[in-house]
Formats: C-alpha cells, sequence, structure tokens
C-alpha cells in the first residue's frame, strides 16, 4: 500500500489507501483502522526494513574506473531539507526566522564509484552539516576521498581526514586565513596577493601548498583560478543580497575560483582537481529527482508517524530504483560507452510500478520477464543526452572502456540463487526475531528483496 499509492497520488489519503486496499486487495478495510495502525510500532518496522535494504545494496555491478589506482571511494556527502506544514513544527523543528517552523532534513552519503549509500538519515533541519560530519569522521578510512560542501568542514576537519589517509577536496571559506611561511614566519596572503600572482604566472593559476588557519597554521594545498565574467558577476551579486556592502577583498574573492586538497601533483594537476569537485554535483541532482518525481517534499497534514511511514516507503523505493538503475547501465555502458539519466530512469521506474504491484506477487517467470522488460526500457529511454560545452560525468569518473564488473545483466536475472531477509519485530518492539520470507530460485542478484520489499 504505502509502496505503490504514492504513484497513484501526489499525496495519499486515509480514504484512497483504503481504496487502493479494497481495488488490489479485496480488502475492506476503514480510513480509521488504517489510521491507528500508524504508530510507533509501523515506523520501527519499516526503518528496519528500510536498514535491512541498506545492508544489502548491490554493489557487484559498477563500471571500473582509473580513479580507482588512487582511490578506494570517493564518498560525496550533503543534505537537503524541505518545509512541512506547521503542524509538524514538534517532531521536525524549523527555523521559526524563515517561516518555516517544520523542516525536515535528509542527510545522504553515498560512494560514487560503487554506488553504496553509506549513509542515510532524516531529521530535523536544526541539526548542523557540521554535527553530522563530525559524527561521521570515525567511518572514514584510508584510501577514500572526501566530498563534501562547506557547510560540513572546519579546518580541524582537514586534519582528522588526513589522519585516517584518506583525501579530501574542498573549496576554502572567504574568511580563513592563508599563509606561507618565509623564514620560520608565517606572512599572510591577501585575495590581493593571490589575484596578482595569477595573473602573472604563465599557467593562468594558483596552485602552491600554504597554511591555513589563524591559530594552529595546517599546510594544504591550495589552487585557485580566475572566473569567467558572468560567473563573477553572479557571484557577486548573491554575496552582496546576503551581506549588504563589500568590502574591496569581497570584490577580489568573487572573481576567485578556490578549491583546497591534500592530494599531490603528481596525482591530479589543477584542472582534475576540480573536475574531482564536480562530481559532488551528482548529489544535488540526485535530491532534485527525489523531489520532482518522487515527491519527498510533497505533506499534509497527518500523524507524525504516518509521515515517518510515508517518507521512508519513498526511500525504500528510491535504493530499488537505483539498484536497477545500476544494473541496467552496467550493461549499457558496455555497449554504448555512455552513462544512463538518473531523471529519465526514475521516471520510467515511475510509470512501470504499476505493472510491478501486480506482478510482484505472481509466478516467477512473470517477475523475471517484468525485470528484463523494465531493464530493456532503462537502456532503450533512459539514454544521457550530454550537453555541448559540459564535461561528461563519465570522463569526469574517468570510466575504463568496456569494463564492467559483471558479466552480463540478463544473465544475472537468470540466475539462481538463495536467501533468508529477517528483521526484529514483536508487539513489545525489537525482542523476538522473524524470518519473513526465503524464496530459492530468485532471479535478481539481491534475491527476496522486491517480495519482502512490496509486500
Amino acid at each position: 500500500m504505502l509502496l505503490f499509492d504514492h504513484f497513484r497520488y501526489r499525496s495519499p489519503s486515509l480514504q484512497q489507501h483504503a481504496l487502493s486496499l479494497y481495488q488490489q486487495e479485496a480488502a475492506n478495510v476503514s480510513k480509521q483502522a488504517i489510521d491507528k495502525r500508524f504508530n510507533n510500532k509501523a515506523v520501527l518496522f519499516i526503518e528496519k526494513l528500510f536498514e535491512a535494504l541498506l545492508n544489502q545494496q548491490q554493489l557487484n555491478t559498477h563500471i571500473s574506473s582509473h580513479l580507482s589506482a588512487h582511490f578506494n571511494t570517493i564518498k560525496v556527502m550533503d543534505s537537503t531539507e524541505f518545509k512541512l506544514p506547521d503542524y509538524f513544527a514538534e517532531a521536525f523543528p524549523g527555523y521559526s526566522g524563515c517561516n518555516a517552523l517544520a523542516c525536515a532534513a535528509i542527510q545522504l552519503e553515498y560512494d560514487v564509484l560503487s554506488g553504496k549509500v553509506h549513509h542515510f538519515s532524516l531529521g530535523n533541519a536544526r541539526q548542523s552539516d557540521k554535527t553530522v560530519a563530525d559524527l561521521r569522521m570515525d567511518s572514514i578510512v584510508s584510501g577514500d576521498l572526501i566530498l563534501r560542501d562547506l557547510g560540513y568542514y572546519s579546518v580541524d576537519s582537514y586534519l582528522k581526514i588526513e589522519q585516517q589517509n584518506a583525501f579530501y577536496v574542498s573549496r576554502l571559506k572567504s574568511q580563513v586565513g592563508v599563509y606561507q611561511k618565509q623564514s620560520n614566519k608565517y606572512i599572510r596572503l591577501s585575495w590581493s596577493d593571490i589575484l596578482q600572482q595569477i595573473q602573472g604566472s604563465q599557467n593562468r593559476h594558483f596552485d602552491q601548498w600554504v597554511y591555513i588557519g589563524t591559530e594552529q597554521k595546517h599546510p594544504v594545498r591550495m589552487v585557485a583560478w580566475v572566473l569567467p565574467e558572468d560567473a563573477s558577476k553572479m557571484r557577486l551579486q548573491k554575496k552582496k543580497s546576503k551581506k549588504g556592502k563589500l568590502s574591496k577583498e569581497d570584490m577580489i574573492w568573487s572573481r576567485l575560483n578556490v578549491f583546497i586538497t591534500n592530494i599531490e601533483t603528481s596525482i591530479v594537476n589543477v584542472e582534475q582537481v576540480y573536475n574531482l569537485y564536480k562530481i559532488r554535483w551528482q548529489i544535488e541532482l540526485m535530491f532534485k529527482i527525489w523531489k520532482s518525481i518522487i515527491n519527498i517534499n510533497t505533506v499534509h497534514n497527518m500523524k507524525p508517524c504516518r509521515l515517518r511511514c510515508n517518507l521512508y516507503s519513498k526511500f525504500i523505493w528510491i535504493l530499488i530504483s537505483r539498484d536497477i538503475t545500476r544494473l541496467a547501465e552496467t550493461s549499457y555502458w558496455k555497449v554504448n560507452k555512455a552513462l544512463l539519466s538518473p531523471y529519465k530512469c526514475m521516471e520510467t521506474l515511475k510509470a512501470s510500478a504499476t505493472s510491478l504491484r501486480s506482478t510482484i506477487f505472481g509466478s516467477e517467470k512473470k517477475l523475471k520477464e517484468w525485470m528484463i522488460k523494465t531493464i530493456k526500457e532503462l537502456m532503450v529511454y533512459g539514454y544521457k543526452e550530454n550537453k555541448k560545452g559540459r564535461v561528461k560525468l563519465s570522463e569526469l569518473l574517468q570510466l575504463k572502456d568496456g569494463q564492467t564488473s559483471n558479466n552480463s545483466i540478463f544473465a544475472m536475472v537468470q540466475k539462481n540463487s538463495h536467501q533468508h531477509l529477517t528483521y526484529l519485530q514483536n508487539t513489545d518492539g525489537l525482542k523476538k526475531q522473524k524470518q519473513i520470507y526465503e524464496e530459492k530460485n530468485c532471479p535478481f542478484g539481491r534475491p527476496g528483496d522486491f517480495y519482502v520489499l512490496l509486500s
């Protein structure tokens, strides 16, 4: 009910849920009875189901990248917020001064190379990105490349990442002090100094190891270059709208693109540093898709428990869709040396959801047919159109021609496998382990998932 009704109705009401149950299952359930079932136990159940799916992500189908020679993972982290009706102010407190008394926030971290989601959480907008980032520091391991927005960093953050033998590429806050060391003395560089060095250099960029921080000076590699005039004007207008009167340094800062990293020049040059940071923009595209197609931000007044159940059911569909898309994309890349469009694929899968609902409890043969048919549709209609003048994502990721981690998606669909999926639930909470499904000869790379999640 939860997983599929969102595709029939933008924000399904209790009455529409009841009608759906009657039409699909011939179950005569009142809307009041459905409402009672949205309680803490229901939230706990669907959260555990979501966690089970996170723990069984399909990771054996991805496209090989030359970047793997330098980085074990490329972990991108960001958040998205969406305003809720004021009714949810207690459960999801927002910002009273911004006319958003209730506001939800999603924190997401995933590896761009394998597609694995490392962190996914739903909370309120008052929790800062920096707080979440600090909690995630212990999960960073040697060889990771960390790509995050400025709000996740402080000067200490860069040091902690380096202590884990990991890497980062980040923008630099304009107010952070930049220093050069001369005769055991730290000389502060103004943005005017850096601009002059760029204009006087043959390569028209700045690429040096400098020190940042006011008290404890920390060495970082800083790269910078002058922005095109139109981009500089846009940044200047944005800064002026926030700050009002601008200083000379603000004016100069608006002309520069500045990044810091701890990756040596022997591994990446200035242009490659920028290309690595561009990969982070994929997560913003992902959030846009969730809002425009899955409508995670379309909410009306309801019980907080029901809201959480609704959102987590959408999150479950997002994970399922991501896995199916990656299965199709590996074969598409092998043949066409091109990637699929996440937006088009999500639209296609949303359109196929209704037929899946009627197929999921049918024969195994029909389920295989649905899977193969859907993957073919993604490969035909989900192709990615690359805009002229923009660097392709495949180039940013330095994907290897013709190399994927599996031989054939259709062979995988036909492959027989066996799996147990269990979760914990009883009337008192999480005390008794209950087996909810065991399926032999399941046609998917992650057997049992579809049966369990869509039941």
